[in-house]
């Protein structure tokens, strides 16, 4: 068998990688019109062991100033939701957290990248923006898949694997090979 290319390797790792991250989130807005607990809390594990590493590791240089503050931004997220919990008359400040999201998710995306992901940086800029355009196509295709599932998906399916049945999915039994 031949060599795998070298750039092949990084842009599908890069690729796979933030697929990994945007499939699930995706799918479950389509499907359910909201994006479960479990995908905020699990980027806040990566970016919290992303910023304790580099606490650790006691170099400032490390990540530059605005990649500290996207790093804290799902901690602040956390924090938000704990001091101003929406039942208790403090919905506005949520906007503040939509607005977090919206500015520093990306910088978190790129961030996340360029330290988990090395061989990322050594790509030419035409490879990166191929594996920024593999995730999104696969997050919009995610959603879709969510919002369609009754399509491909029944009921059951969703209720075997212990998910919630959502609201527009098909009857029928679950998928057997």
């Amino acid at each position: 068998m031949r060599q795998i290319d070298s750039t092949l390797r990084g842009v599908a790792t890069a690729a796979a990688g933030g697929t990994l991250v945007v499939w699930w989130p995706a799918f479950t807005l389509g499907a359910y019109n909201a994006v479960f607990f479990d995908s905020v809390l699990a980027l806040w594990a990566v970016a919290t062991a992303v910023l304790l590493s580099g606490a650790m590791i006691r170099k400032r240089s490390a990540v530059p100033w605005g990649g500290w503050i996207a790093l804290t931004l799902p901690s602040v997220w956390i924090v938000l939701a704990i001091v101003a919990p929406r039942t208790h008359g403090f919905p506005y400040l949520h906007y503040l957290e939509v607005v977090l999201t919206m500015v520093g998710a990306p910088m978190l995306a790129w961030l996340l990248t360029r330290i988990l992901l090395p061989d990322y940086a050594a790509l030419p800029v035409r490879e990166r923006l191929a594996a920024v355009g593999v995730t999104l196509v696969v997050g919009v295709l995610a959603f879709l898949l969510g919002k369609f599932n009754y399509v491909f998906l029944t009921c059951a399916d969703f209720d075997v694997s212990g998910n919630n049945v959502p609201a527009h999915c098909a009857s029928g039994g679950t998928f057997h090979l």
